[in-house]
């Protein structure tokens, strides 16, 4: 019976992923205003000039005398000279892009070099190493010869480490790996692939206790399912045609945003002077407020909200991982301590546009260490669509829908003493596969406001003991707009967990209330 919502949520999404077989001519490349038109001289020597704003001095253009009508034709001669490879008489947007000299440049600037990502890689890790062997001094930092060879003979086993540290820290350390990979022109799977070097190396080489299965795990799949989604944020900051100060602030924020961003302060990128940044399509939000239960004072928390939709940009069928994605993140404060972190993450890993949205295997990252909930991370892969639809008058709707495999974490309902990961820290809780089926819709007018609902459900089953851990979220939110930059959010959240252990059930709920002020870019 607790296992019904997923089966619902598996029903929504193969009612929806049908779109991918749909008849071909109708998902056609959708044809620009240009299509089919040839565009005149003077428009290509100023797309050649927005891209070689130099390449033809201004002595050039005046002429050796100084008189630029004598100088005219000879100037635009040889411009014509120099864009022959733009020119345009019949053209599709499917095989031409008026963006590609710059990707094309970009591309250029970036050459695949595999061992320079691996140093970088193993820098780091050296780097974090010294710092917990001689600044931390802790124990399972003392790496000797004769520990590197015990690691490679006994082979890796399940750790007992903290919840924070094996759930969120890990899968943060594969991102960095993988972003340190993207930044040196590395694809989606070669990163991927880089992830797992580095978690390998730093398990059998910086670490003196025996390597850990779960580390490597969380580090690959971190780095898979968090890793692209980190370097396209922290992208998004980054301007390299800015100067100074703001330049500083942007490669900082990107920094923090996502530390593997190092290599650009290593390789020197950080601080040429390079292209302003390419069109992205995106929406972000930063909420403010208050929550809380009947039984507990209200927190204060502060949020930020992105989704990220650069599958418009071109008119390709085919996606690249995380064209889109959307990230929720929270913190919740009491005492002016930071008590309460959420974290939820979806986006695509490859598939393709269908009418308005995209559908495809989607990958899921989530973290939620709350005093309302407990504790819940999953990371995981599954089929998913997400479809955008607009009616008259303004009126859209947005839907979301994933169903996928996962490797999770919770805190133990039953039981808590035999909890098997983090017991002799203080900190069990059970860990092992599962399901997380996920829908959540939007809808809204455009300049008035919308209403959000959506439902999850996870479920955890532990490697060690029979205990199914199950948590579903029911949220309904509603936004009204007060400017074209900001919002008003009222908020309700109800938390229903369960749980199993032989004979033995467990079962609570939680309502919580949001007021929230949203800051919109």
């Amino acid at each position: 019976m607790r296992k019904f919502p997923i089966i619902l949520i598996l029903v929504f999404i193969l009612l929806n992923f049908s779109i991918l077989f749909a008849d071909e001519e109708k998902d056609s490349l959708s044809i620009r205003p240009t299509d089919g038109k040839k565009l005149f001289l003077n428009e290509k020597i100023d797309l050649f000039l927005l891209y070689f704003p130099y390449a033809i001095n201004a002595t050039d253009r005046q002429g050796s005398n100084g008189n630029s009508d004598t100088a005219s034709d000879d100037y635009y001669q040889r411009v014509r000279e120099s864009i022959i490879h733009f020119s345009l008489a019949f053209n599709r947007v499917s095989s031409f892009s008026l963006k590609i000299p710059q990707e094309l440049i970009r591309e250029h600037k970036i050459r695949k070099n595999y061992i320079k990502p691996a140093l970088e890689i193993t820098s780091i890790n050296l780097t974090l190493w010294s710092f917990n062997r001689y600044i931390m001094n802790e124990d399972w930092a003392n790496v000797t010869l004769n520990s590197i060879l015990k690691n490679l003979k006994s082979g890796p086993a399940w750790d007992v480490d903290t919840y924070i540290t094996n759930h969120l820290g890990h899968p943060f350390h594969g991102a960095a790996h993988y972003s340190i990979a993207r930044g040196n022109g590395m694809n989606f799977l070669e990163s991927t692939l880089f992830s797992t070097f580095g978690s390998f190396t730093w398990e059998y080489f910086f670490e003196s206790i025996r390597p850990s299965t779960n580390d490597l795990l969380l580090n690959t799949l971190g780095g898979m399912t968090l890793g692209e989604l980190l370097y396209r944020t922290a992208g998004l900051i980054i301007d390299e045609s800015s100067v100074g100060i703001e330049r500083a602030l942007r490669e900082f924020l990107a920094f923090l945003v996502n530390p593997g961003y190092v290599h650009r302060f290593t390789s020197g990128k950080a601080f040429r002077i390079g292209y302003p940044p390419e069109e992205r399509f995106y929406s972000l939000e930063f909420p403010v407020g208050a929550y809380g239960t009947s039984m507990e004072n209200a927190w204060f928390v502060i949020a930020a909200n992105l989704e990220y939709n650069d599958y418009q940009k071109n008119d390709l069928m085919l996606l690249n991982p995380y064209e889109w994605f959307s990230l929720d993140f929270r913190l919740g404060f009491q005492d002016y301590k930071a008590r309460d972190q959420e974290i939820f993450t979806t986006g695509i890993l490859a598939g393709r546009k269908v009418r308005n949205g995209v559908a495809g295997l989607f990958g899921v990252f989530d973290y939620i260490n709350s005093h309302i909930m407990d504790r819940m991370s999953v990371v995981g892969v599954g089929p998913g669509i997400f479809v955008v639809t607009d009616f008259d008058s303004d009126y859209y709707l947005n839907t979301t829908g994933v169903l996928t495999l996962i490797l999770g974490a919770s805190s133990p309902s039953i039981d808590g003493s035999n909890g098997h990961f983090g017991t002799k820290l203080d900190d069990p809780y059970y860990f092992g596969p599962g399901m997380l089926g996920r829908v959540k819709f939007e809808l809204g007018k455009k300049g008035l406001g919308s209403i959000h609902t959506g439902y999850s459900q996870y479920w955890v089953h532990s490697i060690f003991t029979s205990a199914n851990e199950f948590l579903g979220i029911l949220t309904l939110k509603l936004n009204y707009e007060v400017t074209d930059w900001s919002q008003v959010s009222l908020g309700y959240d109800y938390y229903l967990r369960y749980a199993t252990l032989y004979d033995e059930r467990y079962s609570g709920a939680k309502p919580a209330v949001r007021a929230l002020y949203i800051l919109k870019f």
